[in-house]
């Protein structure tokens, strides 16, 4: 006779059992991705391509500095550095991304200002915390804001514009709320005790060309985009927020020098990866970074657009960026920027 009888069903127990076994399996692989190097691989490092998050569109100086820094790590660690913008909220998109991301050295953000020191205080829940999310690599460089009125104005110094802007109503423009610029000019106004309307942009560069046609009296930029007005002598450089004179031009003063109070104010870029990064791998990123700063043709690209190559170690950095989280923290508390 015919066997019409069906095998047995696995037992609920044998179910049971196959999946707790798979979800182990899918833990164990997924903490084995989370893991850090060990040390014998961070000595490797690198091993395949790195990415180099830019929290800003393409086509702007600090993205265009990221590629330029990129392209001579690449050559300097043998692996392709493969920059990526992921632009957003005053650049806290890129950084949180990078924040997240594997504490390998695949993965770092090309840092700044604005999304290192004003963006943290100036957007709730940014998704980092500069001092804590981040392991320093060292600082790239940096350079000062111009304070810049166009020629036809009447003001040939910043005592003279100031004087003139308490008898006129003055203005001046800004990248945005919140931006570097309009806290800048803030903070310019309680220094210098006098007032002028703000007026924000959506970038430096609508700003500036406001500036220089009449409709705002006062823009605060930096030197790459007013060396072409400087050079054909549109604007007047009324003084810079640099801590001492620059070289460049000996004949402008700063703003500390003329109202005192500890006035300093520099666009910065810097290279930082996730927390807990290897020291090894931190090691040699600080040692290949310091290696491009170092090369004659890169500096002058750097130098040429205004930005002032700045050496680190990545303690020094950190040191630096608490000075900086402070004082930024302190003028979006007291400017009360209203983000666009």
């Amino acid at each position: 006779m015919t066997d019409t009888t069906t095998r047995a069903a696995p037992s609920r127990r044998v179910f049971v059992c196959r999946a707790l076994g798979t979800i182990a399996a899918l833990a164990l692989g997924a903490t084995a991705t989370l893991a850090p190097l060990s040390p014998a691989a961070a000595q490797d490092y690198p091993t395949g391509p790195i990415t180099l998050i830019v929290p800003f569109p393409p086509g702007g100086p600090t993205d265009v500095s990221a590629r330029l820094v990129g392209k001579s790590l690449g050559t300097l660690l043998g692996k392709p550095v493969i920059v990526e913008n992921r632009p957003g909220a005053g650049g806290t998109v890129g950084s949180a991304f990078v924040a997240r991301a594997p504490a390998d050295g695949y993965t770092l953000l090309w840092g700044s200002t604005s999304s290192l020191g004003v963006a943290p205080s100036l957007y709730p829940n940014p998704g980092y915390a500069p001092m804590t999310s981040f392991a320093p690599i060292g600082m790239v460089g940096r350079t000062p804001i111009l304070l810049v009125t166009r020629s036809a104005l009447p003001p040939k110094t910043l005592q003279e514009f100031v004087a003139y802007a308490k008898t006129h109503k003055s203005s001046y423009g800004s990248a945005g709320n919140g931006s570097i610029n309009h806290l800048t000019g803030e903070w310019l106004k309680e220094v210098a005790k006098f007032d002028m309307l703000h007026v924000p942009y959506k970038g430096g560069a609508p700003a500036f060309a406001d500036m220089v046609s009449g409709q705002v009296d006062m823009s605060l930029e930096t030197i790459s985009l007013a060396q072409p007005y400087m050079a054909n002598g549109r604007i007047k450089v009324l003084a810079t927020t640099s801590a001492k004179r620059s070289p460049a031009m000996p004949d402008v003063p700063t703003v500390q020098e003329l109202y005192g109070n500890d006035f300093e104010v520099y666009s910065w870029l810097a290279l930082v990866a996730p927390a807990k990064t290897p020291p090894a791998v931190l090691q040699k990123l600080n040692a290949a970074l310091r290696d491009a700063q170092n090369d004659p043709e890169l500096r002058k690209q750097m130098e040429t657009s205004g930005l002032d190559v700045i050496q680190t170690t990545p303690d020094e950095f950190r040191t630096f960026l608490a000075g900086e989280s402070k004082k930024w923290t302190a003028l979006v508390a007291k400017t009360k920027p209203v983000v666009d």
